[in-house]
Formats: structure tokens, C-alpha cells, sequence
């Protein structure tokens, strides 16, 4: 891994988890301190931070970690309802034996998860077996980057029970309809997915008293879910 992907990596994980909490100003100086690297592997991270829109360039204050808002939720789940369930058709004819055991495999590895990360990584490795079939390099680029983004919010949300209850059932019927060869039902069942996950991401955001402005009091959930989930009060969440 070089200098610029770990730095970029351990960012990414940070802002995520909301270690790094939205409007923090990240001087290049003090992170290339910090990693142990000179400037240019850290302003080369965030750049390409700022270009998956985790973090905002500006010539005056330098760069700041993005802000959080409904608005941005809301858009971030429009342009993915427009373009992943249509990936995703399209992906079907191409998706295989060794797509569908992976997504098995996936299920797994969520089912067993004891933390948000390992979650959130089976997660998107369980769709990008369906997308990334699709042929179309810009749609995969363009919901990628749109995942990356959402996960903030996701990771804010992985606390309630019904949140994996739903997304297990769901994500079983995206690869029952796979497995099936129904182009038609992936995308019908990725739609769907989506929205619920979107609704239940915004009742939370609400409930906490959610601004339409840019909310800069969020606190870092913890990351380790495994005592809270065999208590069955908390669990990891939605797509």
C-alpha cells in the first residue's frame, strides 16, 4: 500500500466513524506529522478525499471535513436510486456462479459481524457483485463514490435491530432474484432496498433533531457491536 492510500485509508475510516467530525480543518502540516509522511502524500489524500466529497477544499481554510445535512442525504439516495437499480439490470445476464457464491459469502460475513466496518466492507462487497457486471465503468465509478458517501450517514444509523432485520431480508431477495436470472426483480429489489434504507436513515437523523442546515453535533459511535448485538439492543444496519 503506498504513503497516499494508507494516509487516504485511515482519513476515510476517521471521517466515517465521525472521529473526524464534520467542519474539523485538516492541516496538511500536522497530518503528515501524524502519519509519519512528508506533505505530498497528504495533499495528494485529500484530493482524492474531496473527490468522493468526504472533504472540502478551500483556498483560505484549507481543507475541512464535509458537512452532514438531509438535503445531501436526500440527494445522495436520489442519485443512487437513479443509477444502481439500473446498473444492476443491466448486470444480471453477466453475473455468474462465482458472483452469486461471493454474495453467499458476503451474507456471511455480515450475518457474523462485530463491527461496523467489517459490516459496512461485506456490504458493499455483496452489491459490487451485481454492479460491477453491469459493462458500464462510469456507473460503477458513479455509485461507488455516491456508497462511500452514504456510509456516513449509514454508520450513524447501525444501531437499531430492524435495521439488520431488514436489510438481511432484503439483500436475500436481491440474490434470490440473481440467482434466478430476473433482471426485472434485481432491480425491482435493489429499489426498494434503497428506499427503506433511506427512510429509516432519515426517521433516525430526525429523531436526533436534525436540521435541514449542516449538523455539526454528532457523536462517534463506537465501533464494536458485538456485546450490544447478542443483547439484541443494537445491531449493524441498513444498505
Amino acid at each position: 500500500m503506498s504513503a497516499v492510500d494508507e494516509v487516504v485509508e485511515q482519513l476515510r475510516a476517521a471521517i466515517l466513524s465521525n472521529t473526524l467530525a464534520p467542519g474539523t480543518r485538516l492541516t496538511q502540516v500536522e497530518l503528515a506529522s501524524q502519519f509519519g509522511v512528508s506533505r505530498i502524500p497528504v495533499r495528494d489524500a485529500l484530493a482524492e478525499l474531496a473527490s468522493e466529497g468526504l472533504v472540502t477544499l478551500s483556498g483560505r481554510s484549507g481543507a475541512v471535513v464535509a458537512g452532514l445535512s438531509l438535503d445531501d442525504l436526500q440527494e445522495l439516495y436520489e442519485m443512487r436510486g437513479l443509477v444502481e437499480p439500473f446498473a444492476s439490470r443491466l448486470a444480471v445476464p453477466n453475473v455468474g456462479r462465482a458472483q452469486l457464491l461471493r454474495m453467499h459469502e458476503c451474507m456471511r460475513r455480515m450475518d457474523q459481524a462485530d463491527d461496523r466496518r467489517t459490516w459496512l466492507a461485506a456490504n458493499a462487497e455483496f452489491h459490487a457483485q451485481v454492479y460491477r457486471q453491469s459493462g458500464r465503468p462510469r456507473m460503477i465509478t458513479t455509485i461507488e463514490t455516491l456508497r462511500k458517501q452514504t456510509d456516513r450517514y449509514i454508520w450513524l444509523h447501525l444501531e437499531k435491530l430492524e435495521a439488520v432485520q431488514h436489510c438481511r431480508e432484503e439483500h436475500q431477495e436481491i440474490l434470490e432474484a440473481a440467482q434466478r436470472q430476473d433482471a426485472e426483480g434485481v432491480e425491482r429489489a435493489t429499489r426498494a432496498h434503497l428506499a427503506t434504507s433511506h427512510d429509516m436513515i432519515l426517521q433516525q437523523l430526525l429523531e436526533k433533531e436534525l436540521s435541514d442546515s449542516e449538523y455539526d453535533g454528532w457523536q462517534s459511535a463506537p465501533d464494536d457491536l458485538g456485546v450490544a448485538r447478542r443483547s439484541g439492543t443494537d445491531a449493524v444496519g441498513p444498505e
